[in-house]
């Protein structure tokens, strides 16, 4: 793991915390209306603009038609899918299970004038109906998270508060591969887990097949990153 933030530091894996919560997100959505409206801020860009912008970097590189079908998974304010309107890119989604983030998404396009360039709605990633209402019959030639899947992972169970959410955290690369077309990518950033972590979560469902370079740090003769940016397409069937 790479941030021990919410962490158990006697069985390594993490506890549940508000950041998986549902409420918690909805106030802070909330919030950034309130503070778009007043100032124009289009809130926070979570993990920064340069891990964002290194990962559009590798959309470009690799999605060469600009009229693929993406999905922004938990999407926030719609910052990744503004950016590729402004590229030219013309079939885009986003989704969030807060219906403040959705609220937020559309003013800001709206604003900017691209308002009719992104469809945002909507959607509960872990329902296996609503994944499938949202990728529709062909799915989605790119899928795009920049710390969903870290939030379903501090998700509370409703057993226990304090434990994550196991079946959450399992059922998530599922509705990855029911969003995907056949030939359809997965691009995910995490700042919870590495890349050969990454990889190892979703074995089962997805293979690697390349990954994005971050800023570097040394730490006890040890080489590593902040963030971890990995793209999957799904397990073939041999």
């Amino acid at each position: 793991m790479q941030n021990s933030s919410g962490s158990d530091d006697k069985g390594g894996e993490f506890k549940a915390s508000r950041l998986g919560r549902k409420d918690h997100w909805n106030s802070v959505y909330d919030q950034e209306i309130s503070n778009f409206e007043e100032s124009g801020d289009i809130g926070e860009v979570w993990f920064g603009e340069d891990t964002a912008y290194k990962m559009l970097g590798w959309v470009y590189d690799n999605i060469e038609d600009t009229d693929a079908r993406i999905l922004d998974v938990g999407c926030g304010n719609g910052h990744l899918l503004l950016e590729l309107a402004s590229e030219g890119y013309t079939n885009l989604v986003g989704s969030d299970y807060s219906a403040q983030a959705v609220e937020l998404a559309k003013r800001i396009a709206q604003t900017k004038g691209l308002g009719s360039a992104i469809v945002y709605l909507e959607q509960d990633f872990l329902d296996p109906q609503d994944v499938a209402r949202v990728a529709g019959a062909g799915g989605f030639d790119l899928v795009l998270d920049k710390g969903t899947y870290d939030a379903i992972c501090l998700k509370p169970s409703d057993a226990d508060a304090a434990a994550v959410d196991q079946r959450a955290i399992d059922a998530y690369p599922v509705s990855v591969v029911g969003s995907l077309s056949d030939s359809g990518v997965f691009l995910i950033t995490s700042c919870n887990w590495t890349e050969e972590e990454l990889v190892a979560r979703f074995a089962s469902h997805l293979e690697s097949i390349g990954s994005v370079q971050h800023k570097s740090f040394r730490f006890g003769g040890a080489v590593g990153q902040t963030v971890a940016t990995v793209a999957f397409r799904k397990k073939q069937q041999h």
